[in-house]
């Protein structure tokens, strides 16, 4: 994880008011399960995005059918951490501290260029100097990636915004295929992208593979239309069920699967990076999986945070109705 500094002067910082940003109040361990209930309805709310932050306002992005009923469509809110006797999520108040890493500040701003009459899913939201290892001057920019099914089955798009503003969307046609593809994940290095599609019958994860250069500057070009390029199933995470909606975060893959063993319906695994092989995939137990479905979790960047915290969204009961989005940690320990 990135190191952050602060130059202090006598008896303030030269950032004003962002001190207490990294003030050490991520808590101890969050062992509950806790419902999202700020932004959850009675209608279905899943696939979420939550760029990197610690404190003060970020957009929380995610799908949902509120609005068109029989359509997911993404829907954005402006939301912070609260840090109490226990972690929470919640809508922003007005007066507190605003957004941290501004490449991320946009996401509601899109909405209109991608919603329809069609299912929007999976947003991941990418800062081109924050998301990635950057070495010089850091490329500036930033794109949402998502997908839709306007055209019949599900496509990865992402739109982009840069100084001039948010471009139309554009297909990620490096990723797509004939059949359904969503939710890529990005590593570090941008030299592995993380996908899902059911292109061979079922769903299964796969990964491209990016020669990168000593000190390469990972650009939006770079990553969509590399020069060079190796796509594969990952034969370790996949298998004959469905799997699908992966999600890295250094060494650490969550992804969902509905393969014998489980608790019931779909449950979140999780896998680690050990000497370039995934290893077999873990469930993630019953503290966290139940009989119903589990759905595409995220490990979202969480400034000075010493656990993975992890969204995901459930069809449980006791929510709100139909898919809810919670929030848990996912384990003790960065991997």
């Amino acid at each position: 994880m990135k190191k952050i500094f602060i130059l202090v002067v006598g008896t303030f910082s030269i950032f004003g008011c962002w001190p207490e940003i990294f003030k050490d109040r991520n808590g101890k361990f969050l062992s509950d399960v806790v419902p999202l209930d700020d932004f959850n309805s009675a209608f279905d709310d899943y696939n979420s995005d939550l760029p990197k932050n610690k404190s003060g306002r970020i957009s929380f992005t995610f799908s949902s059918k509120r609005e068109k009923k029989i359509y997911f469509n993404l829907v954005s809110f402006e939301a912070q951490f609260s840090y109490g006797k226990r972690l929470g999520l919640n809508t922003f108040r007005n007066g507190e501290t605003g957004a941290f890493f501004t490449d991320y500040d946009w996401p509601g701003e899109f909405l209109s260029k991608v919603n329809g009459n069609f299912n929007v899913l999976g947003p991941k939201t990418v800062s081109l100097r924050d998301d990635f290892q950057s070495f010089g001057d850091s490329p500036k920019g930033s794109a949402v990636f998502y997908a839709d099914d306007s055209g019949g089955d599900l496509d990865i798009k992402y739109v982009r915004k840069t100084e001039a503003g948010i471009e139309e969307p554009v297909s990620f046609d490096l990723l797509n295929s004939t059949k359904d593809d969503g939710y890529p994940s990005f590593s570090w290095l941008g030299d592995k992208i993380y996908f899902s599609s059911n292109r061979e019958g079922n769903f299964d994860i796969y990964e491209v593979s990016i020669p990168r250069g000593q000190n390469e500057r990972i650009t939006l070009e770079s990553l969509v239309t590399p020069k060079e390029y190796q796509i594969r199933k990952v034969e370790e995470l996949s298998g004959l069920f469905d799997d699908r909606c992966p999600y890295i975060y250094g060494h650490t893959m969550v992804f969902v699967s509905d393969r014998p063993g489980g608790k019931g319906g779909s449950d979140i695994y999780y896998s680690t990076l050990e000497n370039n092989k995934w290893s077999v995939p873990v469930n993630a137990g019953s503290r966290i999986n139940t009989s119903y479905n589990e759905y595409r979790p995220i490990l979202p960047d969480l400034v000075n945070f010493n656990y993975n915290l992890m969204i995901f969204s459930s069809d449980r009961p006791g929510g709100k109705g139909g898919f809810d989005l919670y929030m848990t940690g996912l384990n003790d320990k960065f991997k």
